[in-house]
């Protein structure tokens, strides 16, 4: 009888262990897969529509699939810190990467932001207010 009650009291000890645990923080790696939806595009300058995204889905293995504002897919694959998303572009032509700064994230929507730099167009910022699809239900 005692060895059972021994028994009792440390499965006690260890549940209670286990349920004092803090629980893990959201990362925005953990938060960011899934197929991710732009609903709205704010630019201030000058922009091709091929510059603009679509969507992407972000896969579990750090793959991933872009589509840009004309239709085009992009694939390559990702990888996120707290406040930033980076796209490598696998591409013949040398590909390059696309970081997108993460101004807030949850598992349904992103606030994210593009700096792009160049020659004609000069610098160009663009705020991307985007939504997941998750189980075919999108979050408008």
């Amino acid at each position: 009888m005692r060895k059972y009650f021994n028994y009792i009291i440390v499965l006690g000890i260890a549940v209670m262990a286990i349920s004092c645990a803090e629980p893990e923080n959201p990362t925005a790696a953990r938060m960011a897969e899934g197929e991710w939806f732009t609903v709205e595009t704010y630019v201030s300058g000058q922009v091709e529509n091929s510059d603009l995204i679509e969507r992407f889905i972000l896969e579990q293995d750090g793959n991933f699939i872009l589509e840009d504002g004309n239709g085009v897919l992009s694939v390559g694959t990702w990888s996120a810190s707290d406040d930033m998303l980076t796209l490598s572009v696998a591409d013949t032509t040398g590909g390059g990467a696309i970081n997108l700064e993460i101004i807030t994230m949850t598992y349904q929507k992103a606030h994210l932001v593009q700096n792009l730099s160049g020659g004609v167009l000069g610098d160009v910022e663009i705020r991307y207010l985007m939504n997941k699809d998750i189980n075919d239900e999108r979050y408008d």
